[in-house]
């Protein structure tokens, strides 16, 4: 597995202060959330730098105010217009995959949740085609057990993927959203010959929070017990700066 950082924790600094904190922390992967301050009309400075380190990079599409699924016409085209710009980042990057957040229920399309949930598997199969025709592979995640969301429970995952081949969609398994909803575990046993990407943090199993790795009940000696054969990007993403380098200590030992 190769082990990356989260621009999460660091999202108040510039991008290119953060590409140097990770690459001299010894992560050989950096995603890079592209949001606000965080995007460019030109990426060639970033890439001079992730090369300079030797670090690869994967792009987390922009999610705050989007949503891929509204049955609002213009923010759903919205959305799928900002998703799809940094889909064309990631070209330009060179980046292999982009993680994308499913759509959610709004209080108007809680009472027409089969008509949202259409339209979420709408959005993901053109963003997959989108990504597929700019050599990237779409990666859905797997979102945290709260009110309104859409595809969090490892039933509607395993139902979303039946309908795409490997190199159509993957998955961004992000532990801590799965530890919201059930056991970790056991999304990756059922989910592990589809996962591109690992999102690693800690919670105590009701809340996202995003803490360091061995700070809440996550049990990340099962989780890679399964994935001895996993070549994919394990993604630190934790809400504190200091918790990153924690958990990178962390995980190497048990990597």
């Amino acid at each position: 597995m190769k082990l990356g950082a989260s621009s999460l924790a660091f999202f108040r600094r510039s991008s290119e202060e953060i590409i140097e904190i990770v690459g001299e922390a010894g992560f050989s992967v950096w995603e890079v959330i592209l949001e606000g301050h965080h995007l460019r009309d030109d990426y060639s400075v970033w890439r001079e730098m992730l090369d300079s380190y030797s670090m690869e990079l994967n792009v987390h599409a922009p999610f705050a105010d989007l949503n891929i699924a509204s049955m609002n016409r213009r923010i759903r085209e919205e959305s799928m217009l900002q998703i799809k710009d940094a889909i064309e980042a990631g070209y330009s990057l060179e980046a292999e995959l982009v993680t994308v957040h499913s759509g959610r229920l709004s209080p108007y399309s809680m009472w027409f949740p089969d008509r949202a949930k259409e339209l979420n598997l709408l959005a993901i199969e053109e963003l997959a085609e989108w990504a597929q025709e700019h050599g990237l592979l779409l990666c859905v995640e797997n979102m945290p057990g709260y009110e309104g969301a859409l595809l969090s429970r490892l039933e509607e995952l395993s139902e979303l993927l039946e309908k795409f081949s490997r190199d159509e969609l993957g998955i961004t398994l992000d532990v801590g959203h799965a530890a919201t909803c059930g056991d970790a575990v056991a999304y990756v046993e059922e989910l592990n010959h589809r996962i591109a990407n690992l999102h690693l943090h800690d919670n105590r199993g009701k809340e996202d929070e995003h803490l360091a790795v061995g700070e809440g009940i996550i049990d990340f000696r099962g989780i890679f017990s399964r994935l001895r054969n996993y070549k994919g990007t394990g993604i630190v993403e934790c809400h504190r700066e200091e918790d990153v380098f924690l958990s990178g200590e962390r995980l190497r030992k048990l990597m």
